[in-house]
């Protein structure tokens, strides 16, 4: 202990030290610098062809550029971390036992980083560690209109610290990234450009068998003639039956996941004008009567 004490005193341990810490974060600002010089040039690219800056492109090439990427920032961190030191005990000039100590410190260095590091240094290994995952299981990518932590919009940056959302009310949401490891995933569209919507609607129980009839085949001719519809992806129209309500389920795709607002509107717009017209009685949600029943009960009893 007494040895390593007088070698870290050197001067030279200092500078080798500093070298090792400097290389580990130059080069991941080096690969962020070379990232955003990159995006930039693409930006430009689309802006000349009349593009916006992100567009959803085929879901494989997506991933197959942020593998790359992921497997390039990973090669940097682990060769700056591991690697690096070796180098540097190799090229010192110091002597042998000088050498033994100063890869001793390079080594209880990284034990203490992995240990007791910063909040900072462990949302990075974190968010690192879910960014590669990510890369290879494919759950979402940047462009897809997801649901992440409660909060649904679409994905505009994913990066090792952040995952930035834009909610449909033009908010946005920046969601760390080490915090979605334990968080349900749910994406929309999985890098595709359509979308499945789902659109309930609830008919009061003593509608006769005509009316019921009529209402579904409005719906079904409301979907087919929005101009948001995909037409080359099947759409369904189930019907279940509940002690309060009948309920249609409309299930069909939108030709843009973004324009789902639109084509639920369109479609819900269509029914209501149809409902109103045609004197159909409606009825709130399944979930809504239920609370509705059960605060009625409660104040009889009361």
């Amino acid at each position: 202990m007494e040895k390593l004490q007088d070698a870290i005193t050197k001067p030279e341990f200092l500078i080798y030290f500093l070298i090792y810490l400097g290389t580990i974060i130059g080069t991941q600002l080096l690969y962020s610098l070379g990232i955003y010089l990159r995006q930039t040039r693409t930006n430009k690219r689309r802006f000349a062809r009349g593009l916006p800056e992100t567009i959803l492109i085929h879901h494989a090439e997506k991933q197959s550029s942020r593998r790359i990427d992921v497997l390039i920032q990973n090669f940097l961190l682990l060769a700056s971390v591991f690697i690096v030191p070796f180098l540097l005990v190799s090229i010192s000039s110091l002597e042998d036992a000088d050498k033994s100590s100063l890869l001793l410190v390079f080594v209880l260095l990284l034990i203490w980083i992995f240990v007791n590091g910063t909040d900072l240094i462990k949302a990075f290994l974190n968010g690192l560690a879910f960014k590669t995952i990510t890369a290879f299981t494919q759950p979402f990518q940047v462009g897809d209109r997801v649901n992440l932590k409660g909060i649904k919009g679409k994905v505009v940056k994913f990066n090792t610290f952040f995952v930035v959302l834009i909610t449909p009310d033009d908010d946005l949401i920046s969601i760390p990234t080490h915090t979605l490891w334990n968080e349900v995933l749910n994406s929309a569209n999985s890098g595709n450009r359509s979308s499945l919507c789902v659109i309930n609607f609830y008919l009061a129980s003593f509608n006769t068998a005509e009316q019921r009839q009529a209402a579904e085949d409005t719906i079904w001719d409301a979907i087919q003639s929005s101009v948001y519809y995909e037409p080359s992806l099947p759409m369904q129209i189930y019907l279940s039956q509940t002690p309060d309500a009948i309920k249609l389920t409309a299930k069909a795709y939108v030709a843009s996941t973004y324009n789902e607002p639109l084509f639920s509107s369109d479609v819900t717009r269509a029914f209501l004008d149809f409902a109103s017209k045609a004197n159909i009685a409606l009825t709130p949600s399944t979930w809504e009567v239920g609370v509705e029943h059960n605060y009625v009960a409660k104040s009889r009893k009361a």
